[in-house]
């Protein structure tokens, strides 16, 4: 619990900070994605949250048109084809799970974008690809806070780490 608040604080931090430097200043890449399993309803429950100038820098980039995140009429669809080549999660048996768009919110920093995919098993042994902009910011970090029966799997990617195994410890 210590690690996922004081990255909320650095992550809070470097956005305010980010907020009052010119866009073309903007030096620190990163996303916090947040996996949480519900037994209940047999569904991992996504949150992912990056900078809205890093998303649309990428999305323009990969589309070659400008984007606006509240303007551009197909702007959901692009982030979720964008998510689904970057962001794969596979089952402990090697079968990657279909995402499912839930929907995104944004402020004036941020986009956290809401995703789930149904799942009978917990994370254990899951396997995680998170690229996230890594084509655009070489010094780009993505970490993933994982929770599910009561452990905890932080993972932290960077420009060249490819996938990752979750393995949980005791909250």
């Amino acid at each position: 619990m210590k690690i996922y608040k004081l990255f909320f604080i650095f992550v809070l931090i470097i956005s305010q900070t980010v907020a009052a430097l010119p866009f073309s200043s903007h030096r620190f890449h990163t996303s916090l994605t947040r996996i949480d399993y519900n037994e209940e309803q047999k569904l991992l429950e996504i949150t992912i949250q990056v900078f809205n100038h890093d998303l649309v820098s990428v999305l323009k980039s990969k589309n070659g048109k400008p984007v606006d995140l509240e303007k551009t009429p197909d702007i959901d669809k692009l982030i979720f084809d964008y998510l689904n080549e970057n962001f794969v999660l596979t089952n402990a048996n090697g079968e990657t799970k279909t995402l499912k768009w839930i929907g995104k919110d944004s402020d004036a920093d941020s986009a956290r974008i809401y995703l789930e995919t149904n799942s009978e098993d917990n994370l254990e042994g899951y396997k995680l690809k998170n690229t996230i902009f890594f084509e655009s910011f070489p010094e780009q970090k993505n970490l993933v806070v994982c929770r599910y029966d009561g452990k905890k799997s932080d993972l932290m990617f960077k420009v060249g780490d490819k996938v990752k195994e979750i393995k949980g410890s005791e909250k």
